[in-house]
């Protein structure tokens, strides 16, 4: 006669704590990850709201530049003005094609072609000085816009 060995029952509690370890692990590496992207889009989302700020203060600069050129504030430029015009126009073009086309938005880059289009018929005598002065505060306006618009989407983000 044999003897009958007995069936052994399977030992769930062997295979479940290493389950449970991997499922741990990957639990926290997922975090981790999910973490450190996060964190990644937030640095970004500031260095990006910075270059933008930057890249506004330079225009607001060239601006102002611009309109403190007539100093009795006269509705047309007269000739003594032309030169240092001429050469803050040229300050303001160059934020206008460097590197303000990566960061701005379609309000600010509708404001700046009006500002530069105002800025040109001004220097030719077609429109008063505040004309130019309207559209300087417009383009302002909009940078500011756009900046209050970047930082409170982003704060409902987070």
């Amino acid at each position: 006669m044999q003897e009958q060995v007995p069936k052994r029952s399977w030992d769930y509690s062997k295979a479940v704590a290493p389950l449970l370890t991997v499922l741990g692990i990957s639990v926290g590496a997922w975090q981790f990850t999910s973490q450190m992207s996060h964190e990644s889009d937030m640095e970004f989302t500031r260095s990006l709201y910075n270059k933008k700020l930057q890249a506004y203060e330079a225009v607001g600069k060239a601006v102002g530049d611009l309109l403190v050129v007539p100093h009795d504030e006269q509705l047309w430029i007269n000739d003594s003005d032309t030169l240092a015009f001429d050469s803050c126009l040229e300050r303001f073009r160059t934020c206008y094609w460097g590197v303000l086309p990566l960061v701005e938005d379609s309000a600010v880059e509708s404001a700046m072609i009006q500002f530069k289009d105002m800025a040109r018929f001004y220097r030719r005598g077609e429109n008063d000085y505040h004309d130019l002065a309207r559209e300087g505060m417009a383009l302002m306006n909009a940078c500011n816009h756009s900046l209050q618009e970047h930082w409170s989407r982003n704060q409902k983000r987070d």
